[in-house]
């Protein structure tokens, strides 16, 4: 047997897959995932909310919470990014790719290639093959999927219209409950009336946000892997501008979405408060509106990059 730090240093420069909890930011794991960065092979990050350090914020990682659902949903987006992971590849950091164009030039002036581009990398830093027709091929599918998206977002819109229209007539027995006249005990059995008519609505909205963040793990490498190929590509800029149009279009309808998710969001993380039989489905709520603000924080990403490609093809057209 070797020493214990050799051995981790060659899993992080030879295994197929490393897994990073970046909780908390350890020294150790932090440096560990640097040099695994080095590497170009894949890679995923998981942290706790909360828990990020700050200097990893920007790359993708899998957040969760230490609760049954918020594992559950951690769970499967794990096998989501493993499953994509190991099919496409990993998305590369800022590091890998500058270390890949420093390969490049290393192995161009060896070689003697006449550009970058015909010189080979290694097996473990090979770039994803994204030509003409692939590219266009990659576009067209991610974007017979963004209908699916616009779908579920209207269907988790149209719970919590059927909910608010519930909790008003609720309302007005709770109101009544309130007043001075009533016993405890009629209080307390409107609050079970109103909780037995939240948990169905909070069963509803687990299912839908996480189905969700599950599908938006399965597509985000793919958009972001055709936003890094535009960046890098200007030439390409004309045929992908339709794609970035509907990326802004997305970030802005998310975001609107998510002004009204995290109002209620706010309500619901008080019910507890008003009696332990509205807690389980206030909680379960509160925290499916957080899977979904993770989810779609992605969209953001998206949006940012797009809108930032287009002004620098309008700006390059201008000279």
């Amino acid at each position: 047997m070797g020493e214990i730090t050799e051995q981790i240093f060659r899993h992080l420069a030879e295994d197929e897959v490393v897994i990073a909890d970046v909780s908390g930011g350890n020294p150790n794991v932090m440096y560990e995932l640097g040099l695994r960065h080095t590497t170009g092979l894949l890679t995923i990050q998981i942290g706790e909310y909360g828990q990020l350090p700050f200097d990893v914020n920007a790359i993708r990682t899998i957040q969760f919470s230490r609760s049954d659902r918020g594992l559950i949903d951690a769970r499967k987006q794990l096998e989501a990014a493993l499953a994509i992971g190991l099919a496409e590849g990993g998305d590369p950091v800022t590091a890998t790719r500058v270390l890949q164009a420093a390969q490049r030039a290393a192995i161009t002036g060896l070689l003697g290639a006449e550009t970058i581009e015909d010189a080979e990398l290694p097996e473990n830093g090979d770039s994803p093959d994204l030509d003409s027709a692939g590219f266009l091929d990659r576009i067209a599918s991610l974007e017979s999927l963004f209908p699916q998206m616009t779908e579920e977002v209207e269907e988790i819109g149209s719970i919590l219209t059927r909910l608010g229209d519930e909790t008003q007539a609720a309302g007005q027995e709770l109101q009544l409950a309130n007043s001075g006249s009533a016993s405890a005990a009629v209080r307390l059995g409107a609050v079970r009336r109103f909780s037995e008519i939240l948990q169905p609505y909070a069963d509803e909205l687990t299912q839908k946000t996480s189905d969700f963040a599950r599908h938006m793990s399965e597509i985000d490498t793919d958009v972001v892997g055709i936003l890094d190929f535009v960046d890098e590509n200007p030439e390409v800029h004309e045929q992908a501008d339709s794609f970035l149009a509907t990326l802004v279009s997305l970030g802005n309808s998310s975001r609107e979405g998510m002004e009204s998710l995290n109002q209620f969001g706010g309500s619901v993380r008080e019910l507890g408060k008003i009696s332990k039989l509205l807690r389980r489905p206030g909680q379960q709520m509160a925290r499916a509106i957080d899977t979904m603000a993770t989810a779609t924080a992605a969209m953001d990403d998206w949006e940012a990059r797009a809108q930032r490609i287009r002004r620098r093809a309008v700006a390059d057209d201008a000279q």
